[in-house]
């Protein structure tokens, strides 16, 4: 394609995107196309295949790509006339929208919310020797419009079986009946580097583990929390291979957001709502990625996370021990815990990879007790991508990846095990009223099938899914009464692109989906296929980011 007509294509791309969407999402570089660029990068041999990429954040993406894209145009530090180097960080403005109910995820500061959603991103990094200091605020507005939540027509041992999630987790459907506007620290950290390990304090959202749309522990789906932490900044070499890590330390918060219907009673005139104990949490956790030095490509490692009410701490809940040594908390059940085993395969001569995440919501899991123990809450997520080369440069790809947090057995479901549920931290694995892992929420289900077109940074394509809502719910709501048709769920088509031309980067997407059984409902009627209460929902993001 010459010169101009590519500019043209792009010009024409660009501007339809901006009138359609008007509207849209996230500034951790870990949603805009520039993470999904760096991996796809290391697939076409471009980044060191000893670099697992098992660690994200934004200062990772952003010194990827900064290194990657040569038309990025790095912007000149600013002259200070000392030792002290100032540079100013890209500009991000992003919108969202949701026609008819929240749809999406992985967006920050972002809140599951209807109507349009606004979040501006700018800041600066400075650094002195071997201190860095990483300023890059957000602020978030939405209009949070109001929607259908969990209808009151349900008749109450459904509500019964639904206030067992809503004493367990603090992630209320809805944030309010107002606005929202607020600002959070974004992006921001202050380290002390020394060679391939960095120590700090940071806000930074964290991506753990191999999967490209869902994670089981750590993902961008919420703010991120003021944490403690020491990592790798690249690979530390050995004679049995490399290794990439984290341990974190961390407070979480609660969203402050009471849940709806207070008032109902179960048949024993026990009040439903359960108080919560309004206190801060204690989250530490770690991550380990190896890449074995015999299977070049091969990366395999662990993630685990315990969180537990300050209150309750010992000197031992300091640190990332469980599964190690037993600490009071956790003897008396009052320290929750959760973890994974992940393994990513990446084959630069075929352009492909394999990956997959498995994780027990009750304790870190090891071979040992994989083995051993039989019924426990179990979910994974599992993924596959392959480039199909083209004429100058460009290829086709096809992605594919599979999340299961649905519980395995009827007496997990009863026992109300769900993933990122305790019953004793009732806020569950949350930070200001948003799961920390995956955005599909506990007891869901997806499947995804994405093809697109890429050239350097630039992709475009479309992606097809399908999410089975809160089944652990469906199932101990439902199947007790035999009522096997109100299964809800989303199926969505999603047109997306990545752009990238000089100091822009435009990323956005624009889906159309069907809500089937709508929150679980069907309408009156005879007979066993009744009619479910079915919407469609249109929701759009744009974010456009500018170095500066």
């Amino acid at each position: 394609m010459e010169k101009k007509s590519r500019l043209r294509f792009y010009g024409t791309i660009l501007s339809c995107m901006l009138f359609m969407y008007a509207t849209a999402q996230t500034t951790t570089f870990l949603s805009d196309g520039a993470d999904d660029f760096v991996r796809r990068q290391q697939l076409l041999g471009k980044v060191n295949l000893s670099a697992g990429l098992m660690n994200r954040s934004f200062a990772s993406g952003y010194a990827a790509v900064d290194s990657l894209l040569k038309s990025w145009q790095k912007a000149a530090p600013i002259k200070t006339g000392s030792a002290l180097k100032i540079e100013l960080l890209p500009l991000t403005v992003m919108q969202q929208y949701n026609s008819h109910h929240p749809f999406g995820g992985n967006d920050a500061g972002m809140i599951p919310a209807r109507g349009a959603q606004t979040m501006v991103s700018a800041g600066v990094y400075a650094s002195l020797g071997r201190w860095s200091l990483q300023i890059k605020p957000e602020y978030v507005y939405a209009q949070n419009k109001t929607f259908e939540t969990f209808p009151t027509e349900h008749f109450d041992p459904y509500w019964n079986q639904y206030y067992r999630w809503l004493n367990a987790i603090d992630a209320p459907e809805k944030f309010g009946d107002k606005p929202f506007e607020k600002f959070f620290p974004g992006q921001s950290s202050a380290r002390y580097n020394a060679g391939p390990v960095s120590i700090g304090l940071s806000t930074e959202n964290l991506w753990w583990g191999p999967g490209m749309r869902n994670a089981l522990l750590m993902t961008n789906n919420a703010p991120g929390f003021l944490h403690g932490t020491i990592n790798t900044t690249k690979p530390i070499h050995t004679g049995i291979g490399s290794f990439e890590g984290q341990i974190i330390a961390g407070r979480l918060t609660s969203s402050d957001i009471l849940p709806p219907e207070r008032n109902r009673y179960d048949g024993n005139g026990n009040r439903l709502y359960i108080p919560r104990k309004e206190a801060s949490r204690y989250l530490t956790g770690m991550l380990l990625s190896w890449q074995p030095k015999w299977v070049k490509g091969l990366f395999v490692g662990f993630t685990k996370a315990s969180y537990l009410y300050r209150a309750h701490m010992s000197a031992a809940d300091l640190f990332p021990l469980e599964g190690i040594i037993a600490t009071r908390a956790e003897k008396n059940n009052q320290k929750a815990s959760l973890g994974s085993l992940f393994a990513r395969y990446v084959m630069p001569e075929e352009k492909a990879e394999l990956y997959i995440e498995f994780g027990r919501n009750d304790r870190s899991p090891n071979l040992i007790n994989l083995a051993a123990d039989q019924a426990y809450p179990r979910g994974y997520v599992a993924g596959f991508r392959k480039l199909f080369a083209l004429k100058q440069d460009a290829s086709i790809e096809l992605m594919g990846e599979f999340t299961q947090l649905q519980l395995q057995t009827a007496e997990l479901v009863r026992s109300g095990r769900s993933w990122y549920t305790d019953t004793f931290v009732s806020q569950g694995y949350t930070h200001q009223g948003q799961v920390l892992g995956s955005a599909l929420g506990p007891g869901s289900n997806s499947g995804i099938l994405d093809i697109s077109w890429v050239k350097g940074f630039n992709k475009v394509g479309l992606r097809f899914e399908r999410v089975a809502q809160n089944n652990d719910f469906f199932y101990n709501a439902f199947v007790i009464t035999q009522d096997y048709t109100r299964h809800w769920i989303d199926v969505s088509t999603t047109l997306h692109a990545d752009l990238q031309f000089q100091k822009f980067i435009l990323s956005s997407q624009m889906a159309v989906i069907r809500s089937i059984n709508y929150q679980w409902y069907i309408f009156p009627g005879l007979g066993y296929f009744k009619n479910g209460y079915d919407v469609l929902n249109f929701h759009a993001r744009v974010s456009l980011s500018y170095r500066l």
